[in-house]
């Protein structure tokens, strides 16, 4: 196999063509491998499968996990939630759908594992509207002055996945998780300042959807100091933009970038249907740490 890599943005990212994912070999893994820990997100298109494709690719990676938001899993498997705007016969949602629109994240934020990858599929896409947008964390620690840096060593946040979807829920017509469900995924204390244990690069780690604390610091207190750091990672310049089409599917490293959707506005009246699911990766993972597996 013969793989081809044209890069997404200057940063980071990189298209791999000549993949067939259904029928990729371990050596065609090791350079997708390779291309991962190296570039933080891949792109792969025209990749029509199956949703046990999806599945099989996340257990190469690492320890798949079950999304909580349980309602919009597929019955068959429980491993791939489905996002986008479909509706039910009934009026329900048969698809989660979070209508607080941009909100620059990490997927690993809600647990202690932080090396994680996102894998999202498209089997339907808006002509207008539904695009994900990436950007490095490494290039944004790097972009950042001494003094600021300096600053920022030693910090720690306050994650935490239910402060979080308490606010999605407001808006959403998701479930709420049960009690038990909930205490599967405690709020946990982060590093700001990290270095990744795939490439060793310097990088700053902030989710700020799920941001409840910064060191000792207020609530208010803490959203002025994270805010000025989402808004420096999310420069345009910075910024990968991706416009999906049917067989699409974009895998990133949840610790070297950040991501967010676009506003939902643009395409309520369009159909946008994905298949998300997501790995627990690196030596953690590896070693059968806690997963939060829910």
């Amino acid at each position: 196999m013969t793989i081809k890599t044209t890069p997404l943005h200057p940063d980071f990212g990189v298209e791999l063509s000549g993949v067939d994912l259904a029928t990729l070999d371990d050596a065609g893994f090791d350079d997708i491998l390779t291309a991962y820990h190296e570039h933080g997100a891949l792109l792969f298109r025209d990749q029509f499968y199956s949703p046990d494709v999806q599945v099989a690719l996340g257990h190469r990676f690492g320890v798949v996990g079950i999304p909580p938001r349980k309602q919009f899993n597929l019955p068959d498997h429980p491993e791939v939630s489905v996002l986008g705007n479909l509706m039910n016969e009934d009026g329900t949602p048969a698809a989660f759908f979070n209508e607080m629109g941009e909100e620059w994240h990490s997927d690993s934020a809600g647990y202690e594992n932080l090396d994680g990858a996102t894998f999202l599929y498209c089997l339907e896409s808006p002509p207008e509207g539904g695009e994900t947008l990436l950007c490095s964390m490494h290039a944004a620690w790097d972009a950042l002055g001494e003094n600021k840096q300096a600053d920022m060593e030693g910090r720690k946040l306050l994650h935490s996945w239910n402060f979080h979807n308490d606010k999605v829920l407001k808006v959403s017509k998701a479930k709420p998780l049960s009690p038990e469900d909930r205490a599967k995924i405690p709020d946990h204390w982060t590093d700001l300042v990290q270095i990744h244990p795939a490439s060793g690069r310097k990088l700053y780690y902030i989710s700020h959807n799920l941001v409840k604390q910064v060191d000792d610091m207020t609530e208010a207190k803490s959203f002025d100091y994270i805010m000025p750091l989402v808004e420096h990672a999310t420069q345009p310049e910075r910024v990968y933009t991706h416009r999906w089409r049917p067989g699409d599917l974009l895998v990133w490293d949840n610790r070297a970038t950040m991501h967010t959707a676009t506003d939902v506005t643009a395409y309520r009246h369009e159909r946008r249907h994905m298949h998300r699911s997501y790995a627990f990766t690196g030596p953690r993972a590896m070693q059968g740490g806690k997963l939060a597996e829910n």
